[in-house]
């Protein structure tokens, strides 16, 4: 294998990832056990999702714990030492408490004593954005080694009597470990965006518990601290987003350099709408939706790890990587392999 140039054309060093990992909770709630529990049947979740089961965190289970078992994974695909990291970041709005960050008990348990670490809240979009952030750290020098968790419990924040929102998600935690791609020798880092509809903050939301909607007896029995939706409005913005993103790709590099499209896995029907208005077929998707549901910040890096076991991520072939949700906050990640 020809070693890649350590710079960038633009002089900026050139970033790859090392490792990959994921973590999902044993238990399965399939859509059979949801229709005991709220008013819907595996036959309405299907046809409008595409889920047919997700992951519950055990009793007792904490995001740390599973962005732990991810991050493991990761460090041993990238063979390198926790100790060894920079920095990391934890891509959650799950955390296991306000503060201190996530990622500060994540790396204790780790043993990254050398990292520094913070969490990164944008929901569905948090891996993406916080991959962005850990490439620009390597490009400028001032890391070399830096751990990207994306790790959510949402089974806690969900309301089992809202039929529209919980049988949407599910648990689990994903991970990549960034480092210069002459160290790496894979998955180079060509770039991504970021965006938010700001007009559009609460049509994903949890309500309830922060500065705006302190907890009180009040906010408790409005049940605002579970997480709301609204689900036309979230689908049409999807749709549009995701299409856009992955035209934007298709317009500079062209259908023949995608390897590999994987999406957030927010809904199934939307990545097929999606696909359609830029006229590819599914079979360039990689999906596992109807196994985890969405499962937020972890589901990207979930679903880069399965594509890597499956032989989907082909070497010197484009992955893409669009992300949306809550804020409306979106973006992508765009990886040579």
């Amino acid at each position: 294998m020809t070693t890649p140039p350590t710079q960038s054309p633009n002089g900026s060093r050139r970033v790859g990832i090392a490792g990959l990992g994921r973590y999902v909770p044993e238990r399965r709630l399939t859509n059979a056990d949801l229709e005991k529990i709220v008013d819907t049947s595996d036959e309405w979740i299907v046809q409008r999702t595409g889920i047919r089961e997700r992951r519950i965190a055990a009793p007792g289970e904490d995001t740390s714990g599973m962005a732990l078992r991810a991050a493991r994974q990761a460090l041993e695909d990238a063979r390198i030492n926790p100790e060894e990291l920079d920095l990391v970041i934890c891509a959650t709005v799950t955390g296991d408490q306000p503060f201190p960050a996530t990622s500060c008990r994540l790396g204790k348990d780790l043993g990254a004593t050398r990292a520094g670490g913070f969490d990164l809240g944008a929901a569905c979009s948090g891996f993406v954005f916080g991959s962005q952030v850990a490439a620009s750290f390597i490009q400028s020098g001032a890391c070399q080694k830096v751990l990207v968790v994306g790790a959510e419990i949402l089974s806690r924040i969900l309301d089992y009597t809202d039929r529209n929102t919980c049988v949407l998600f599910g648990d689990g935690a994903g991970a990549a470990v960034f480092t210069t791609l002459e160290r790496a020798g894979r998955g180079e880092f060509l770039g991504g965006s970021m965006g938010m509809d700001g007009g559009s903050e609460d049509i994903l939301a949890q309500p309830g518990g922060g500065s705006r909607f302190p907890a009180t007896h009040e906010t408790v029995e409005k049940r605002l601290h579970y997480m709301k939706m609204g689900g036309t409005k979230v689908f049409k913005f999807a749709v549009r987003v995701f299409a856009q993103m992955v035209q934007n790709v298709l317009d500079r590099y062209g259908r023949d350099d995608i390897g590999v499209i994987i999406p957030h896995q927010v809904n199934q029907r939307i990545i097929e709408s999606a696909m359609e208005t830029v006229g590819l077929p599914m079979d360039m998707v990689f999906s596992n939706i109807d196994r985890y549901g969405n499962t937020s910040a972890a589901s990207v890096p979930i679903a880069m790890r399965e594509a890597l076991e499956a032989g989907r991520l082909v070497p010197g072939k484009l992955a893409v990587m669009p992300a949306f949700g809550a804020g409306m906050a979106w973006g992508h990640l765009l990886v040579r392999w």
